[in-house]
């Protein structure tokens, strides 16, 4: 027996549980598709009640939400709204027929809202058919419009299926050996964007349905990080074109070390031009960043670190009248043997010697070398400006190195002197729980009393290291950048020297339960 007004409710209540479940197995990510004419279709299976269901916000809910699919792992696409198996016998038809059609509709791109609820809820007595959607995807860009990152998503969707059929998995494999092998510099940047690709053509030679890899496609591109969408425009793609040329590997390191030099890698070779300051003062206006691009060096405390001294446990102590009285010498009262250098790669260096040491002094090299400086926002409330700083997550600090190295003399230490480290920290891009891999491997080595001694190296707001909506405007950030200074020099305390894959020679001496040892660290791993 049909009840409209039970079974009405009941089919929305359907709508919305299955919503949820898609928003789980897409991870909240939708995308359209050319699925057109179901409220029709819907009206049509549903005669008796038609002109009950003839409704202008149901009718929009259809046109803008009713073809969204949820993409999973195999390439295969699933209504987001409609499921017969959760709505009333008098819907189960009707509801069957859209998940039909959408089901085996062409995914056409990414879909994007900042609306929290999609569909109008209510219009005076009047219920229609809406969700919630997932807080967590909802479209935060503030530069863009979420039509105009879709649009941008239309297009990344071409040029990574051009670049999948100029790169082929050969081509990939053999670009991943050289990076992997870190015959070049930098590689370490370079090794995801590789991986990304192989992955994708894997991924699709599993599928045989041309549309289920074509929304595999599609849903690596949604879930990209920034960058990867652009193989044949990057790095990746000239060193990929350099192998397809047949160059000699010498010709090949040359032309890769010469792109990503520390000078000229997504740095401007130009001063802006009048349109690009123009844009930029917009972007910067809309997403207040102003205050943002002040900086000033950042305090030890700022830091996340993976070691700091520890005092030394106290042994041999007891309670009581005689305490304080030393027992006769025994066997086990000998002079430290003076052991050689022990020469070991960081990686196992930080993994067996270091949870155990008390301190760590570092010998400073002569020569220009990688000395390192750790910068904050200069106030603590402006809003994210590097790509690895979230509201939900903030982490405002970066590093700055000189492309030729500096000398110790520049950040107040004596070369061939003994330095205490104050801590070990990871690089920035590292903290937290979603850790930025592509952008390197790397340690810094806190020193006490190291400060740059230089005022004139500008804030250090490299193009690199901006967030995804600066990138236009790089240039202009870049020459702000030249021009201003660090604050917070007086109270800085997290300068040192930075470890990387690249690094070599770095000498330490380590004390741990009272005896001292030296370790002279060769390679990273």
């Amino acid at each position: 027996m049909h009840d409209h007004d039970t079974d009405y409710a009941v089919f929305l209540q359907g709508v919305r549980k299955t919503f949820a479940g898609m928003t789980g197995l897409a991870s909240g990510m939708f995308f359209t598709t050319d699925a057109r004419g179901l409220f029709d279709l819907f009206l049509d299976n549903l005669s008796a009640e038609r002109q009950i269901h003839t409704c202008a916000a149901c009718r929009q809910f259809f046109r803008t939400f009713g073809g969204l699919v949820a993409i999973s792992h195999d390439g295969a696409s699933h209504a987001a709204m409609w499921n017969d198996e959760f709505v009333p016998e008098f819907y189960r038809s009707a509801v069957a027929a859209l998940r039909h059609k959408v089901r085996h509709a062409r995914v056409t791109g990414l879909f994007l809202s900042r609306a929290s609820v999609w569909g109008t809820p209510r219009t005076g007595d009047w219920t229609h058919i809406s969700v919630e959607a997932p807080t967590g995807r909802l479209f935060s860009g503030r530069t863009r419009t979420p039509g105009q990152a879709m649009a941008a998503s239309r297009e990344d969707f071409r040029t990574v299926a051009r670049a999948l059929a100029e790169f082929q998995t050969n081509l990939l494999n053999e670009a991943l050996r050289v990076l992997e092998a870190d015959a070049v510099n930098g590689a370490q940047k370079f090794v995801g964007p590789v991986k990304w690709l192989l992955d994708l053509h894997a991924r699709r030679a599993g599928q045989k349905n041309g549309r289920h890899r074509d929304n595999i496609l599609w849903q690596a591109i949604a879930s990209a990080p920034e960058g990867y969408c652009h193989p044949r425009a990057s790095v990746v793609g000239s060193l990929l074109e350099d192998i397809a040329a047949g160059l000699p590997f010498a010709d090949i390191r040359r032309n890769f070390n010469a792109k990503v030099h520390g000078l000229r890698y997504q740095r401007p070779q130009a001063p802006p031009a009048s349109g690009n300051i123009a844009q930029a003062e917009k972007i910067v206006e809309q997403l207040g960043l102003a205050r943002s691009l002040e900086r000033r060096f950042a305090r030890l405390d700022e830091l996340r670190t993976i070691w700091t001294p520890r005092l030394p446990d106290a042994a041999g102590e007891t309670a009581g009248v005689f305490g304080h009285l030393q027992p006769k010498e025994s066997f086990n009262d000998v002079a430290a043997v003076d052991l050689p250098e022990a020469t070991m790669t960081w990686v196992k260096f930080a993994a067996t010697v270091l949870p155990d040491a008390e301190s760590v002094a570092f010998l400073v090299p002569p020569g220009a070398a990688n000395f390192v400086g750790f910068l904050t926002a200069a106030h603590a409330d402006a809003p994210p400006i590097l790509k690895w700083d979230r509201e939900d997550a903030r982490n405002p600090v970066s590093t700055y190195v000189y492309a030729h190295g500096s000398l110790a003399e520049q950040w107040g230490l004596a070369a061939g002197s003994h330095v205490a480290v104050t801590a070990v920290a990871p690089q920035p891009w590292l903290w937290g729980r979603d850790p930025m891999m592509q952008m390197g491997e790397g340690a810094v080595l806190v020193l006490a009393g190291a400060i740059d001694r230089n005022i004139n190296q500008g804030n250090c707001l490299f193009p690199e290291c901006l967030r995804g909506e600066l990138h236009s405007v790089r240039a202009t950030i870049e020459a702000y950048s030249g021009r201003a200074a660090i604050g917070g020099r007086e109270s800085a305390s997290a300068c040192g020297y930075a470890l990387n894959p690249k690094s070599a020679g770095v000498r330490l001496v380590v004390t741990a339960a009272g005896r001292s040892a030296r370790y002279f660290i060769d390679r990273w791993d």
